[in-house]
């Protein structure tokens, strides 16, 4: 593995720790608790009706955080926004963000990025927010936009992932009363 493909690795927990003491002492086993996270792992959490968690630095540093509707082509992140917002502003001065998306139907299904911007356009913006009414509300139209507001995509380039992923049969077999 490279060290470009590290960034991929993903920790998984194939079985609840029997301790507390457990829990505190390092594996003996030579067992490794990671495997690999594919691109299509993270397209497939995009391509769901999940929403993406947008962290953007607000002017005085502290974290501003976002739902908002997210999908990805190539390698690249896409998040539409309006020009006017909060987050549109942070970036155009910082483009450093971090990304949390989580399944809908199982929270254990995760990924968490960090990267940058690396364009701001309204070029499509109009209609990539219509593809995204269409998988987020089943319907073409984003009936909540103010008639004069304009839209812009963030294009985010990735820099490091980090996921989870737990069957939803462990949460049975994890639990203990």
């Amino acid at each position: 593995m490279t060290s470009k493909d590290k960034r991929w690795s993903v920790d998984i927990v194939e079985s609840p720790k029997d301790s507390q003491e457990d829990l505190a002492s390092p594996s003996t086993s030579g067992e490794v608790d990671f495997t690999t996270l594919t691109k299509e792992n993270v397209a497939k959490l995009f391509e769901g009706r999940n929403l993406a968690f947008i962290s953007t630095l607000s002017k005085d540093g502290s974290p501003h955080v976002t739902p908002v509707w997210a999908d990805t082509e190539d390698d690249v992140i896409l998040v539409n926004t309006s020009e006017a917002s909060a987050k549109s502003k942070h970036v155009s001065r910082d483009p450093r963000v971090a990304i949390s998306v989580v399944e809908q139907y199982n929270p254990y299904n995760m990924v968490s990025i960090k990267g940058r911007v690396i364009e701001q356009t309204t070029e499509g913006a109009d209609q990539h927010l219509r593809k995204l009414a269409k998988k987020y509300l089943g319907i073409g139209k984003y009936y909540y936009r103010p008639p004069k507001d304009k839209r812009v995509i963030l294009r985010v380039k990735p820099e490091k992932m980090m996921g989870l992923s737990l069957h939803p049969a462990f949460y049975f077999l994890a639990y203990s009363p």
